[in-house]
């Protein structure tokens, strides 16, 4: 059985709405950007390897973003624009250690996520005619 990467982005609202230890308010808000992220990244990505547009190299992140953002649809553009806003977003939670984060900033990235998996959904649904 294969992961079902919208959990990720389940698990980012866990950790942003149920924070039991508020030491770890920053930590939880972290991880919840970094989850939201990785979660879109791989539902963005795993079509594109069944289409063989991507193969999982070293810059897998900057290809897929990149193929997104270049696409001839809107609505793949937004998922790029929104996608590239998401890896800055984690780029930032996981590596900035002087980045500051509150639950604002961690719910804007998760509905984010949510804006964009409801967008590859779109993508993926046949158009009626």
């Amino acid at each position: 059985m294969s992961f079902n990467w919208k959990l990720y982005v389940d698990l980012s609202d866990e950790l942003i709405n149920h924070q039991r230890t508020p030491s770890l308010k920053d930590a939880y808000l972290r991880s919840a950007i970094s989850r939201s992220y990785y979660g879109v990244f791989c539902i963005a990505r795993d079509p594109l390897i069944y289409e063989t547009v991507y193969d999982s190299k070293v810059e897998s992140h900057k290809e897929v973003r990149e193929h997104y953002n270049s696409a001839v649809t809107r609505k793949e553009r937004q998922i790029g624009t929104k996608l590239s806003r998401l890896w800055a977003e984690r780029k930032a939670a996981d590596y900035d250690t002087d980045a500051t984060f509150d639950d604002e900033r961690a719910r804007t990235a998760h509905k984010m996520a949510v804006d964009t998996i409801n967008l590859l959904e779109e993508l993926s649904t046949p158009k009626k005619k």
